[in-house]
């Protein structure tokens, strides 16, 4: 199917190269993509033939996050909460898609992740930069909390000080301070960025995916149980994992001392 503001690309290494294509407008995080994204998000969730996806930008831009521009229309009409309202709704529901996906996800940030982009990326597993990348929690210049996740996704990952660094001031962050941070995994030149960023995906694809996806999910779960019940629920899942054909096929390589082929069952 084709999309106005995303490609999409099934590799044969098993890996979906998704790209926001709509760099007239620096690849917004508008409604239109959102709806986009979303359908992409849904169509890949279940195909055998995606073990990873990776994500990226092209132009000057990863994703420059919300439409400027459909905010002002939305003020002038006097639908500012209603489109808000609309535009949340799809932004969340893919910020809470990326995290519970089960299949890695790989960040390549080309360029300018302002905003929703700079949280979009953070919510994928892997990420990836070019050292000409640029980063921003721009929400308080338009006065508005850190959307998509980002009051989940930083003061977890970061200090509470230089979380709230990045979210008051909103100022431009290098993706050299972000590696150093531990936020991003790897910084590269940009010429590199796409081959190295494909290396990744196509590890994770060739990887083990079902013990990747209960991996995440079990991340996610640590955030609201306690010690004693985290550690059962993740017995448990050990138990489960014990039985799949991946452990039979990693066992047996192991011992053979082969290289195991994963299926992600």
């Amino acid at each position: 199917m084709t999309f106005q503001n995303l490609s999409v690309e099934k590799l044969a290494s098993d890996v979906a190269l998704i790209r926001f294509i709509n760099t007239e407008k620096l690849n917004p995080l508008d409604i239109n993509t959102g709806k986009e994204l979303t359908q992409i998000l849904n169509d890949l969730k279940d195909d055998d033939g995606v073990r990873c996806l990776l994500i990226t930008g092209s132009g000057r831009s990863f994703s420059a996050g919300g439409d400027i521009k459909g905010m002002k229309a939305s003020i002038e009409k006097n639908r500012s909460k209603e489109y808000m309202d609309d535009l949340t709704r799809l932004l969340y529901g893919i910020g809470y898609e990326l995290r519970k996906f089960p299949k890695p996800i790989v960040a390549a940030v080309n360029g300018y992740a302002m905003g929703a982009g700079m949280n979009l990326a953070l919510c994928c597993d892997i990420i990836i930069a070019s050292d000409k990348a640029r980063f921003a929690e721009s929400f308080s210049k338009l006065a508005l909390i850190p959307g998509f996740g980002g009051t989940f996704l930083l003061p977890r990952q970061v200090p509470w000080a230089k979380a709230a660094e990045f979210c008051f001031f909103g100022d431009i962050i290098s993706a050299q301070e972000l590696l150093e941070l531990g936020l991003i995994n790897k910084v590269v030149k940009p010429e590199d960025l796409e081959k190295v960023a494909l290396e990744h995906a196509e590890r994770l694809a060739k990887g083990p995916t079902l013990a990747y996806a209960r991996t995440k999910e079990l991340f996610l779960k640590s955030y609201t149980k306690s010690l004693d019940d985290h550690l059962e629920v993740e017995r448990q899942i050990q138990v489960e994992s014990a039985g799949t054909e991946d452990y039979r096929i990693g066992v047996f390589a192991l011992n053979e001392k082969k290289k195991p082929n994963f299926v992600g069952k």
